[in-house]
C-alpha cells in the first residue's frame, strides 16, 4: 500500500476512535488521553519539518473543531510537530537513512519509546495548561497530565505492537 495512503488511513482511523470512543469515555472526569497525536509521531522521519508543521497544525485544527476548543489542540500538535526531529535525531542513532513510518520495527524500541513518551508529555502538558491558562492548581494539572500521558502512551504502545 503507498505510504501516503497509510498514514491518510491511520489519521482517519485514530481521529474516529478518539472522536467516537474515547472522547466519550468517562476517565474519572478529568483524565483526557489523545490517541490522535500518534497519527503526527508516526510519520516519516524524513519529511521536511515545514510539512509535518502543516500536518500538526492541520490535524490539531481538526481536532479544535470537532471539539470546541479554541485553538489548543493545534497548539500542541505543532509544538509536537516541531519538537519531533530534534527528539528523533536525538533518540534515534542512524538518522540518514530513509524511515517511511517512526516505530518500534523501524527505529528501534528504546528510541521510538523514548521519543514518543516525550513528545506525548509535551502534548498534553499544552493541551492541560493551555486549558486552564492558570496555574492555579498546578498539582492537579500536573497530575492530569501525567496520568492522561501515561494512558495514552500505553495506548500507543498497543497500536504499535498490533503494527508489526
Amino acid at each position: 500500500m503507498n505510504s501516503t495512503i497509510k498514514h491518510i488511513l491511520r489519521f482517519v482511523c485514530l481521529l474516529a476512535l478518539q472522536l467516537l470512543l474515547i472522547n466519550n469515555l468517562h476517565w474519572l472526569g478529568a483524565f483526557h488521553p489523545y490517541v490522535y497525536v500518534l497519527a503526527l509521531l508516526m510519520l516519516p522521519a524524513s519529511m521536511p519539518r515545514w510539512v509535518e508543521m502543516f500536518i500538526g497544525a492541520a490535524i490539531g485544527l481538526l481536532m479544535d473543531a470537532c471539539c470546541t476548543t479554541a485553538g489548543v489542540h493545534m497548539a500542541a500538535c505543532v509544538a509536537v510537530a516541531y519538537l519531533r526531529p530534534l527528539l528523533l535525531g536525538q533518540f534515534v542513532q542512524d538518522t540518514q537513512r530513509i524511515v517511511t513510518q517512526v516505530c518500534t520495527a523501524t527505529v528501534g524500541a528504546r528510541p521510538f519509546l523514548l521519543t514518543v513518551a516525550t513528545l506525548i508529555v509535551v502534548h498534553h502538558a499544552l493541551i492541560c495548561f493551555l486549558e486552564a491558562w492558570s496555574l492555579e492548581h498546578f498539582g492537579w494539572l500536573l497530575l492530569t497530565t501525567l496520568i492522561s500521558s501515561a494512558v495514552t502512551f500505553v495506548l500507543a504502545f498497543l497500536y504499535d505492537r498490533t503494527q508489526q
